[in-house]
């Protein structure tokens, strides 16, 4: 069968607001371990809308030209309003044409993406197993009921099969089908990468912590399920060889978990001379492990702090305290390495003091970079369900749940207060005299000080009124 698989288009500006100069840019992962599992037995196209500036109508053209059998779509929650409007145009155009929705807004709450869309079925969850169980059944006219984990119609009413169980052995799945999409559209953030070309790489899905905030535990429900290290090294290597890898990044929310993986983990990595970076917990690290990662090649370490303020920080079950994030960041930098953090604003319980103690916080720990961004609720996470206790949503145009529009305004303050406050987070971190000198200090090449200008137009760009 012929499948067409989309990225819906999601242009810069509207996922990074002023801050679109310096966003990152990185392949559908996701959508690529579907195409990846597809191609073995079928004709598969990917069309990723969030590089290229691809419009509805080059992708309604790219249909009506390739006449696919089945139409899939990757929904996010800030995509949801226009895969809705491309549904509706394929079915106007093609109403022949199968439409398969998966994704983590069409996971959170698939019966109300039915009953608003077009689309013909719903994968819930991890894709992998079903969207090949689902293509043989739509290939044979089989029985949709046999099929774990979707949604579809029939009589003219939505109706939902078991649930799949999770896949248990991540090693088996193919390397994402990074050879339909141009790979040299793609870079991280400028200020996430040193080495071009650059590549980012699933190490586990699933997480065991429980912040309100995240979808993760919706998406991937169960236990958390993490690729061998001997797996992911191989991949590496599948990367240096094929597309000259020079960096990798492993920005998913599992590595780290298990202090033994890791030392696994850098043992092998260290001897491929390659850089690369990760994200990691405040409380998942300690100097021996930070170590150990700088010697095999890590130069960069991004921790989710969202807060300054313990009070903040316990209603949304981060689950550590703000002195190991104080922690995590000076032995970070005594390994060698770049501390960097992500900082949410508009949190429950948040207040004006609260807000300056996460700017102040970030200053202290001499944070190398700093993503300040605003608190954006989704569908299918607890702070979701709790919301109105807390204050109430500002702003219910889904395509500006970016995590840069304010959409949520916590009680007793108003949408202003966010917008002003993200823009002096920016002013006051970066456009103060220490800042700026550690960034000089740290000049390495040309590419760095290219690297660092593009980054100083946009943070002037964000704190402009």
């Amino acid at each position: 069968m012929k499948i067409l698989l989309i990225f819906p288009p999601l242009l810069g500006e509207e996922r990074y607001g002023r801050l679109s100069r310096a966003g990152s840019y990185l392949p559908p992962l996701g959508l690529l371990y579907i195409a990846a599992v597809l191609e073995k037995t079928h004709d598969v196209r990917v069309i990723d809308g969030s590089v290229g500036r691809v419009s509805f109508s080059d992708i309604l053209c790219q249909i009506g030209h390739w006449r696919p059998d089945i139409v899939g779509f990757s929904c996010f929650t800030s995509t949801y309003p226009k895969v809705t409007d491309l549904c509706s145009s394929i079915k106007q155009y093609h109403p022949q044409i199968n439409i398969v929705l998966g994704g983590p807004h069409a996971t959170a709450c698939p019966g109300e993406v039915m009953a608003h869309t077009k689309a013909d079925f719903i994968v819930v969850g991890e894709g992998e197993e079903t969207i090949k169980e689902l293509v043989q059944a739509i290939e044979l006219n089989n029985d949709f009921s046999q099929v774990k984990g979707i949604f579809y119609r029939k009589n003219n009413q939505v109706v939902s099969t078991s649930p799949r169980p999770r896949i248990t052995d991540l090693d088996r799945l193919p390397y994402p089908a990074r050879h339909l999409l141009d790979m040299r559209l793609y870079k991280p953030s400028v200020m996430h990468f040193k080495k071009l070309p650059s590549f980012s790489i699933m190490c586990g899905r699933g997480c065991p912590f429980q912040c309100t905030f995240c979808s993760c535990a919706k998406v991937f429900k169960g236990k958390t399920i993490v690729r061998t290290p001997e797996s992911i090294i191989e991949e590496v290597r599948f990367l240096q060889k094929n597309y000259e890898a020079q960096e990798v990044m492993f920005w998913d929310d599992t590595i780290g978990l298990k202090k033994e993986w890791m030392i696994r983990f850098c043992e092998l990595l260290a001897p491929l001379n390659i850089l690369w970076s990760c994200w990691i917990r405040v409380d998942l690290v300690s100097p021996d492990l930070l170590k150990l990662m700088a010697e095999s090649g890590c130069w960069n370490v991004s921790y989710g702090v969202e807060s300054g303020n313990q009070k903040v920080l316990d209603t949304i079950k981060k689950g550590f305290r703000v002195e190991q994030v104080r922690n995590a960041f000076q032995w970070t930098h005594e390994a060698g390495m770049e501390a960097r953090g992500t900082f949410i604003f508009g949190l429950p319980n948040e207040t004006k003091q609260s807000m300056q103690d996460t700017i102040q916080l970030a200053i202290d720990i001499r944070a190398d970079y700093a993503q300040f961004q605003l608190l954006t609720p989704y569908p299918g996470t607890e702070m979701w369900d709790t919301l109105k206790n807390y204050g109430e949503v500002s702003n219910t145009d889904l395509s500006k749940y970016t995590i840069w529009f304010p959409v949520y305004t916590p009680r007793g303050l108003a949408s202003a207060d966010l917008s002003t406050t993200l823009r002096k987070a920016y002013s006051r971190f970066y456009l103060r005299p220490g800042y700026l000198w550690q960034r000089v200090r740290g000049l390495r090449s040309w590419d760095d000080l290219r690297r660092n200008m593009v980054g100083a137009l946009s943070v002037m760009g964000m704190v402009r009124n």
